[in-house]
């Protein structure tokens, strides 16, 4: 299993839209969000933004099995998993936790360690019409280490601003160094992560300053409706499989420094490292600091023969041209 990002909308269209295929059956329709809404945050995840907004496909093989959307607060270093979606026609039932290990190894070589996770499972309908706990869902994450918060929570309605003003859903949670209660003051910062740094955010490009006003009223209501569960010294339990909850997942793990400059640079660094040692040392050789720049332009162009691709191609006329070599008064 492994993670490949989303972050082209014109680009991997097969994967995209393998992934929103997944996302569209396995999420409930009032859970989701407009697909031309997801499209844009996706153009626009490179924003400069204070928060991250990312998006994945969950691939095993050539086969995407899930989509994974996330967003990353920074200051309070909180990630918030707004859809994580898994499926593979391959297995019975949900995919096995290979897949939360691809999203662990990602996290933990990206970002620094003591974050909390936390993400939403929405009830269902029974057919009394009541509201109920997805358990299939929910036992899943708690196998996985996650576990149910003890509070009441719900999340603002999100395709129309008619109708019912929101939905209730179960907040999941995975703390940093094990820990199972989450105090006032981290709940208090959780709502409001989600509440204002996701949802109203998310919404700002696509309404007027009327609708934007009616969803921001909204929003704020519900938030006050929410934190009016909680007081001062309050602290909140959570759920989940005790043995499971304590396991050291999402640690930072060391990766070797061969492996990140293979990464950052392609393995054909050493070749283009070679050409310029030989470069310094011809222009030491001829004393004249007027070469520097004719230095620099030969090692790029020297760069783009190495790498051979259409675009370096280009690139290489580009440098000659400026070079002007053999070019007679």
């Amino acid at each position: 299993m492994e993670l490949k990002a989303i972050e082209r909308t014109d680009r991997a269209k097969g994967r995209l839209n393998a992934a929103l295929e997944i996302y569209r059956e396995t999420i409930l329709p009032e859970a989701q969000n407009p697909e031309k809404q997801i499209m844009y945050w996706i153009d626009h995840s490179h924003d400069d933004l204070t928060d991250e907004f990312r998006c994945f496909a969950i691939q095993h093989g050539r086969d995407v099995v899930g989509y994974l959307q996330y967003s990353y607060f920074r200051e309070e270093h909180i990630f918030f998993f707004e859809y994580l979606c898994i499926r593979d026609t391959k297995l019975l039932g949900l995919v096995p936790s290979r897949a939360i290990g691809s999203i662990e190894d990602f996290l933990a070589q990206n970002y620094k360690p003591g974050f909390t996770i936390v993400f939403e499972v929405a009830q269902k309908r029974n057919a009394a019409g009541e509201w109920k706990t997805d358990k299939k869902v929910m036992d899943y994450f708690k196998r996985l280490g996650f576990r149910t918060i003890d509070f009441h929570y719900h999340y603002p309605v999100l395709q129309s601003y008619d109708g019912e003003f929101s939905y209730p859903a179960d907040l999941m949670t995975r703390m940093p160094e094990g820990r199972t209660v989450v105090s006032s003051f981290e709940m208090r910062t959780i709502l409001r992560c989600i509440y204002f740094k996701h949802y109203l955010r998310w919404d700002r490009p696509f309404l007027n300053s009327q609708r934007f006003s009616e969803r921001e009223k909204l929003i704020n209501e519900l938030y006050s409706r929410e934190v009016a569960q909680i007081s001062g010294d309050d602290s909140f339990g959570t759920r989940g499989d005790e043995k499971r909850s304590r396991l050291g997942l999402f640690k930072s793990k060391q990766v070797r420094i061969g492996s990140l400059l293979e990464r950052v640079f392609a393995p054909k660094l050493p070749r283009v490292i070679a050409v310029a040692v030989i470069l310094l040392v011809v222009r030491k050789l001829l004393q004249n600091d007027v070469l520097f720049i004719p230095f620099v332009l030969t090692i790029c162009a020297v760069y783009c023969l190495i790498e051979d691709t259409e675009n370096s191609k280009k690139l290489f006329i580009s440098i000659i041209a400026k070079l002007k070599v053999g070019r007679q008064r």
